[in-house]
């Protein structure tokens, strides 16, 4: 997590989206001074009407320019880059953020999203409508678009590596090392010739961690087995870090 103050432009008003699996659930606006309740509760500011989400779960205000987050005593969890919150934190646009299950992240352009996706989100592995006091929601729920393509990639955001950003369209797998053969090489002594691989099963992503003396993380924990790799997700790989996109 880094203690930075948000860059999002303008510090008055901010926009935020939560998303499950990739698709927008809701989106609000965080202003100057006010604090906002995430919850199951309609008397919550940000209703999300799913069983992984407590009656009041966790709080988000803007204060002099910045966002802080906090849990409140939820059954399922508040997380920044992969560790529990108990108390107040600051945040900013480049943290991992789990609210339970459902993501936070700021706003994304509507078009990353499919648009008929708004109403709807997973409980307990089967459909579960979500409720949300937001006028984008209720638009977007009435008039249903084809879903856009998804493109995804790896860009790197710290560190070096050949090449910096790799497209993973039209790639069944990529491996990721510092054998000179890897789609993506890291040096290092420590680095594994071939530390990991990202694997497309059925249009999802999953990261496979090999044996190594380098540890393979996934936004800030290490993994030992496959991971499921969403939006935003950050793999660290000694002093590297990519980020799926």
């Amino acid at each position: 997590m880094q203690d930075e103050t948000i860059n999002l432009g303008d510090y008055a008003k901010s926009d935020w989206d939560i998303t499950l699996n990739d698709r927008l659930i809701t989106r609000f606006a965080t202003h100057e001074g006010k604090k906002l309740i995430i919850g199951h509760s309609p008397d919550a500011d940000v209703v999300i009407n799913n069983t992984a989400i407590s009656r009041h779960h966790s709080s988000i205000e803007l204060r002099d320019g910045r966002h802080y987050l906090a849990d409140l005593k939820s059954t399922n969890g508040t997380y920044v880059n992969g560790k529990k919150i108990a108390s107040k934190v600051p945040i900013s646009e480049n943290d991992v953020i789990f609210i339970g299950k459902f993501r936070l992240l700021p706003a994304a352009a509507d078009e990353q999203y499919d648009v008929s996706s708004y109403a709807t989100a997973m409980d307990t592995d089967d459909e579960a409508t979500i409720s949300a006091n937001s006028p984008q929601q209720q638009a977007a729920s009435q008039a249903a678009a084809p879903a856009a393509k998804e493109v995804y990639k790896l860009n790197v955001i710290e560190g070096e590596t050949e090449p910096d950003a790799l497209f993973l369209d039209g790639k069944s797998r990529v491996k990721i090392g510092k054998d000179p053969s890897c789609d993506m090489v890291i040096s290092g002594w420590l680095v594994g010739k071939i530390q990991c691989w990202v694997v497309n099963k059925e249009g999802r992503y999953y990261i496979v961690p090999k044996r190594s003396w380098t540890a393979t993380r996934l936004n800030d924990v290490i993994i030992k087995e496959e991971r499921l790799l969403r939006k935003g997700d950050i793999l660290e790989i000694k002093r590297v870090k990519i980020r799926f996109n």
